[in-house]
């Protein structure tokens, strides 16, 4: 796997041409997808938590490359004819390998909820899609620091995790993880053994859905009740889950903004922008 990052400049983002040629299910409601593209073989990630986004093309049909206006992928899908325009989802990486040309993506799906899951769930060996380049999002740091995620955001935590362990593992003992799981069906098993006894504290929270919010920041105000907050948080998932926690991070440990890193995923009753 290639973690190496990048410089913290903005890249140059360009729309990749790929074909799928894994789709496995490893949890009921987890798909690790498995993309091809020769130009995976020289690219480097700028950061784990790289996001980038799918574009489907509509069922029946083949991915067609198409011009993008700067990073403005949005407008460039809307602008093509309705009965071609492909569907547009982000995503994050879960690893990168460069020697087979290939990339990893872990997807939670919904059943046919959105047009992601509904592409994901029948995408087959051979089907062609189009990856849009983008940024990571969480910085190293040298203080204590809080990840928290729900079950979108877990790859990209463990991605993150496994960065400081080639890079930095002295900061894997002032790191605090909390994982939200609503359903053991979407979250990759082995979080717990795998890392617990490398970060200072290692916390799942199991809870119901459209509550996740309310159950972190109960868990975080009772872990950090008698001890100083972190100096730097990564919050990633939810909508209104990531909110929260930046909000804890702002109000009631005095973080500056620039020390808060709030990735809203996706969000309940709506598809994200």
């Amino acid at each position: 796997m290639n973690s190496s990052p990048q410089s913290a400049t903005m890249r140059q983002h360009e729309l990749i041409p790929v074909i799928l040629t894994a789709n496995k299910r490893i949890r009921p409601r987890l798909h690790r997808l498995t993309f091809y593209a020769e130009a995976f073989r020289t690219y480097t990630l700028s950061g784990p938590d790289e996001f980038f986004g799918l574009v489907m093309p509509q069922a029946g049909q083949e991915f067609r490359p198409f011009p993008v206006d700067g990073i403005n992928l949005r407008s460039a899908v809307s602008a093509i004819c309705e009965e071609r325009r492909p569907d547009l989802r982000w995503y994050t990486i879960r690893a990168l390998h460069s020697e087979e040309a290939t990339v990893d993506v872990d997807v939670v799906t919904h059943g046919d909820s959105g047009p992601g899951s509904r592409w994901i769930r029948r995408a087959r060996a051979g089907d062609t899609a189009g990856f849009f380049t983008c940024n990571d999002l969480w910085r190293p740091t040298e203080s204590a620091q809080l990840l928290v995620a729900d079950a979108s955001a877990l790859p990209a935590l463990r991605h993150i995790l496994a960065y400081q362990e080639n890079h930095n593992p002295a900061m894997l003992r002032a790191t605090d993880v909390m994982a939200v799981v609503t359903s053991e069906d979407e979250v990759e098993p082995g979080l717990a053994t795998r890392w617990e006894t490398s970060v200072r504290s290692l916390r799942i929270i199991h809870t119901q859905p459209r509550q996740e919010a309310d159950a972190v920041v109960a868990a975080l105000r009772a872990d950090y009740a008698r001890a100083p907050g972190p100096g730097y948080v990564w919050a990633s998932g939810e909508g209104e889950l990531a909110k929260s926690v930046r909000g804890m991070a702002v109000n009631e440990w005095g973080l500056d903004t620039t020390d808060v890193t709030w990735v809203p995923y996706w969000f309940y009753g709506r598809a994200r922008p």
